[in-house]
């Protein structure tokens, strides 16, 4: 039987809809309590159930370039209805730092309590229990931490690594020590309205403290946003390196880069994994109101069908390199994929002056 995804577009999903879900939240007098900065925000106020991914952002557009070599983690304060940043050191909150925030639109974040039941080989580990992510060593995963289930603290750095053995994911302490038991995680796990992507640091594009990142949906824009999380790899990998640093993302006037905030020197090897908000994932597009693209997985032979002719589409890989380009004069169009190594793939489709990015799996 031929599977097959539709994509529909909720025709009412407007473009500021779509634009908030990713924004800039800078900490200052007027929000900052000791450690917790409080945001202001139509989609969070009044809604504890949201789910965020948090980044800490140097120097976004109108920003200074401020530190924050703390820790940060997410918390909903019920006495205000609102969400806050916070310093999980419980150090006081830099005034004027900028945070990247993303509100889940669905199910690409979840929630991750860790308890005795999935303890790791060491108390170090905790292992993620997803069915995107079982028995899936290219996945990529986003963290940040959150309070309030059960008022943990958890000031740790974090990354994650695969169990190549029992085919899971695992959260870890960078420094080595124990993960406090009841700590909570938001893991974004890709989706919604970001394109997921790797970056590893290498001697070529080290500078100091920080890696410049080379992705078409970053370069160029100082208003692009982002989160990251560090990816250790799988064991044997070059990736399998400890960084134990707090880092941030700063905008270099021409790219964008991973930092630590402490200017240590960014180790070379380390790999990151990295959300980048998209907001044409979520305009309204009369033109591409239903989209279908099958079978996927694919091994081969991939359709693509849109409602109205396609002009053009483009794969990249998860680095976010063009690997396949194709023209089209008709609204089907077959591609040979064959080509193409086994792993996750984004296909951007264009019709007229619309388009829409769909993610694809080689197998």
């Amino acid at each position: 039987m031929k599977l097959i995804f539709t994509f529909f577009l909720t025709l009412s999903l407007s473009v500021c809809v779509a634009q908030d879900a990713m924004f800039v939240h800078t900490a200052t007098a007027g929000t900052i309590t000791v450690d917790l900065s409080l945001i202001d925000h139509p989609d969070l106020n009044g809604n504890p159930n949201a789910k965020l991914l948090v980044s800490h952002n140097w120097n976004p557009p109108g920003g200074g370039g401020i530190y924050n070599n703390h820790t940060t983690g997410v918390y909903y304060s019920a006495g205000d209805s609102k969400w806050g940043v916070y310093n999980e050191s419980g150090t006081n909150m830099v005034e004027d730092s900028a945070y990247n925030v993303y509100i889940a639109q669905g199910p690409e974040v979840f929630l991750h309590i860790a308890d005795l039941a999935n303890q790791g080989t060491f108390a170090s580990y905790s292992v993620l229990n997803h069915p995107d992510l079982n028995n899936n060593p290219n996945a990529n995963i986003i963290l940040t931490t959150y309070y309030n289930p059960n008022s943990q603290r958890n000031d740790h750095n974090y990354g994650v690594w695969y169990d190549d053995i029992d085919g899971r994911w695992n959260i870890y302490t960078e420094g080595g020590a124990d993960i406090p038991l009841d700590s909570a995680f938001f893991v974004g796990i890709g989706g919604g309205l970001g394109v997921s992507a790797k970056h590893q640091a290498t001697a070529g594009n080290i500078s100091g403290n920080y890696t410049v990142i080379d992705h078409p949906l970053l370069n160029g824009d100082p208003n692009a946003r982002f989160t990251f999380t560090h990816n250790w790899g799988t064991s044997g990998n070059t990736s399998n390196v400890i960084v134990d640093n707090t880092m941030g993302v700063w905008y270099t006037g021409s790219n964008w880069s991973i930092y630590t905030e402490d200017l240590s020197a960014m180790p070379e090897n380390a790999e990151f994994d990295l959300f980048i908000f998209d907001p044409t994932l979520g305009v309204t597009d009369t033109i591409l109101e239903k989209l279908e693209a099958y079978p996927n997985p694919v091994a081969s032979q991939l359709t693509i069908e849109a409602s109205d002719m396609i002009n053009q589409i483009e794969i990249f890989n998860i680095l976010g390199q063009q690997v396949l380009i194709l023209e089209g004069t008709s609204n089907k169009m077959n591609i040979d994929v064959s080509s193409l190594i086994v792993g996750t793939y984004m296909a951007r489709v264009t019709s007229g002056n619309s388009s829409k990015t769909i993610k694809l799996i080689k197998v």
